[in-house]
């Protein structure tokens, strides 16, 4: 349980829109934000960012709407979408998803080294007695 917590503080903090927004639109919008280099289908996206794909289908034609997204068509029925980087809304939250990840980096560096719990490598390695 404390696991799966600890996993999913760590997502939230890879998802810098997500975090501010807590919604499926968000981490969606996270998602292209990360692979921006890269296309995807609904199904890829809803399998890698973990969201259901129905959610998927109807969030990600609102992000092509508002020019977000760019919807790109192999053939009628294979479509995939990418970060729309002519888009000065998608580059406005592609900057502060940086500017976030940066502030996420700094406050990392910044732990001091008393702050941090030191686990005693006995009970990390197991002795043969």
């Amino acid at each position: 349980m404390e696991e799966e917590k600890e996993q999913e503080i760590s997502n939230l903090k890879n998802r810098p829109l997500e975090r501010v927004f807590q919604n499926n639109i968000a981490r969606i919008i996270d998602f292209f934000i990360i692979n921006q280099n890269f296309n995807f289908s609904t199904s890829e996206v809803s399998e890698l960012s973990e969201v259901p794909l129905r959610t998927v289908q109807r969030i990600v034609p609102q992000l092509v709407k508002k020019e977000i997204l760019n919807e790109i068509k192999s053939s009628k029925r294979n479509r995939s979408y990418e970060l729309n980087k002519s888009s000065e809304l998608a580059e406005t939250l592609n900057r502060y998803s940086i500017a976030t990840m940066n502030s996420f980096i700094k406050s990392a560096k910044n732990i001091k080294k008393n702050d941090i719990q030191m686990i005693p490598l006995s009970k990390i390695v197991e002795t043969k007695s």
